[in-house]
């Protein structure tokens, strides 16, 4: 058992800091333009967050069942991924409103996540 979870630390980590130099620097893997319209040139970076999402999860949630804590931590993860690379973009692309709209939905969407994760972790409620 502990070989399997220091492995998943280390897929997970790689998966990481993957994720965050790609948000970083897009062009690395991607031979395109970049954008001139500054909500386009921060999401060519958020999809990236998938990488941060995944590696977060198989650093943090090494269990498949129940299903349910794992689906919501699997959520949580990739929102808080996405958030990330997003946050990224912000700060290296710019600002614009409809930005800051997406950041407060995902913020929501991943509260909501963790607290339907603690609730099914403590095993006393059903899901959402």
């Amino acid at each position: 058992m502990g070989h399997s979870k220091t492995v998943s630390k280390a897929i997970g980590s790689v998966l990481i800091v993957a994720g965050v130099v790609l948000a970083g620097n897009p062009e690395l893997v991607i031979d395109s333009p970049i954008p001139e319209d500054t909500f386009e040139a921060v999401e060519r970076r958020v999809w990236w967050g998938a990488l941060i999402g995944l590696g977060l999860l198989l650093w943090c949630h090494r269990q498949l069942r129940p299903w349910m804590p794992t689906v919501a931590a699997a959520s949580a993860a990739l929102l808080l991924g996405l958030l990330i690379a997003r946050l990224i973009g912000i700060v290296l692309d710019g600002s614009v409103v409809r930005q800051w709209v997406y950041v407060g939905i995902e913020v929501v969407l991943l509260a909501a996540s963790i607290a339907w994760f603690k609730r099914l972790s403590r095993g006393d409620a059903e899901p959402f």
